[in-house]
């Protein structure tokens, strides 16, 4: 990988290549299936050169990394690159190699001058260029979008696969949670219906692919979780490729979930200094008593890292105050008091090439308030929102499962009723 030079630039490490030039200027791609002693021989009666600055390369044939072309130490080649591990190596080759299978035009290790970037693939489609980044190792989120931007300049679609697990550390597979990193969830991406994200492990030759993610803290998410081999899909990915069928959410432990991160964020929260805490003091409530309809799971969220109670009382507050002068509250006017709070840094998005806040903004409170309108709470006319009745806050923890218990009868109803995605 390559990136600009000045005075942030990273470490500058040899780059580790599959493709060189011989001699006599033939390409060598050590993507072809050689078998040892092939590689050895190649070595023995071959000089190899970089095909970007021509300085001589070491064809090196180890045990346990895939076979690659390295600079000499004290190369002046302008490449730069983060440290190249062999799962990068190998997943480099395990995607060529599907790209040529399926009869795509597809090059290796492209340099683009202009630029001052090397692709790990680039594969022509549609008459469209893509440029393929497979990131194993973690970079600032600014060297991807600079990247991003670098490829669209010259009007190439990047493609950025993630490399190894989509995840940091799995829970118990029965509970389905998840906690990812924000590298990870910096290739956060959405359907119409969830949000996603997949990675390629070529140590498993697997896609893995995890689905409907809803957040239960600010990196733990309950989702949904697949591998499938990478010969099941085509390029270029498209969403549909990634559909799984989603579980239910388990009410009565996302309302215990939902109930212990109150009492830590009451715990370690900073009272009037947190932004959250500070507005349910001055609304005249206390987080415990919050009524459970803040802070449902939906499948629009992953995107917010804000907890969804969070979110969903500063729309509920929003709408609650919009609706003291105004018979109804539309969903455009929802979603302007929501960019304030945004604005103000009360609510913030997680950073994606894939993910555009006011987009992922007005879909998730659009699914709250339809939400809200399928419990009764609210009703729908031609101007917005109503609000249905007067809610009252749980007295007590026995009000509070009470409330629970009844919500999660009406969800469940609604599920079954086929409404959970509408």
């Amino acid at each position: 990988m390559v990136f600009k030079t000045g005075p942030d630039t990273l470490k500058k490490e040899r780059m580790l290549l599959l493709s060189a030039l011989n001699e006599r200027g033939e390409l060598i791609m050590l993507t072809e299936r050689f078998t040892r002693l092939n590689l050895q021989q190649l070595k023995n009666s071959h000089t190899f050169y970089c095909r970007d600055c021509r300085e001589p390369l070491i064809l090196k044939i180890g045990s346990h990394v895939t076979p690659h072309f390295s600079h000499y130490r004290h190369s002046t080649c302008a490449t730069f690159s983060e440290p190249e591990s062999p799962m990068h190596l190998q997943g480099k080759k395990d995607l060529f190699l599907w790209l040529r299978g399926q009869g795509l035009d597809v090059s290796l290790e492209q340099y683009f001058p202009s630029i001052r970037q090397r692709a790990d693939l680039v594969v022509r489609k549609y008459r469209q260029l893509f440029a393929i980044e497979y990131q194993c190792s973690p970079i600032p989120f600014g060297r991807l979008m600079e990247r991003t931007a670098g490829y669209r300049r010259l009007g190439i679609l990047p493609v950025w696969i993630l490399g190894g697990m989509p995840f940091r550390s799995p829970g118990k597979e029965a509970e389905r949670v998840y906690r990812c990193s924000d590298f990870q969830l910096s290739f956060l991406r959405h359907t119409r219906h969830h949000f996603y994200l997949f990675s390629y492990a070529p140590g498993k030759r697997k896609v893995c692919l995890l689905s409907h993610m809803m957040p239960v803290s600010a990196k733990t998410f309950r989702a949904c979780y697949a591998e499938k081999p990478l010969s099941a899909f085509s390029f270029p990915f498209t969403d549909d490729q990634f559909s799984l069928v989603s579980a239910p959410v388990p009410l009565p432990e996302w309302f215990a979930e939902r109930r212990r991160w109150i009492g830590l964020k009451i715990q370690f929260g900073k009272a009037f200094q947190d932004p959250f805490l500070r507005h349910v003091y001055e609304a005249g409530m206390h987080p415990v008593s919050l009524p459970p309809f803040i802070g449902l799971p939906l499948l629009h969220m992953a995107a917010c890292k804000q907890h969804p109670v969070e979110w969903q009382f500063y729309v509920w507050l929003d709408a609650l105050f919009a609706l003291r002068t105004n018979a109804a509250v539309s969903l455009d006017e929802l979603l302007r008091l929501f960019t304030v709070r945004m604005e103000k840094k009360e609510i913030e998005f997680r950073k994606s090439p894939y993910v555009r806040e006011r987009n992922a903004a007005k879909a998730m409170i659009y699914e709250y308030a339809q939400l809200l309108v399928q419990l009764g709470l609210w009703s729908k006319g031609k101007a917005g929102y109503h609000m249905n009745k007067n809610v009252f806050a749980p007295k007590n923890t026995e009000e509070l499962e009470h409330m629970e218990r009844h919500l999660s009868s009406a969800l469940r109803a609604d599920v079954s009723n086929g409404k959970a995605e509408q």
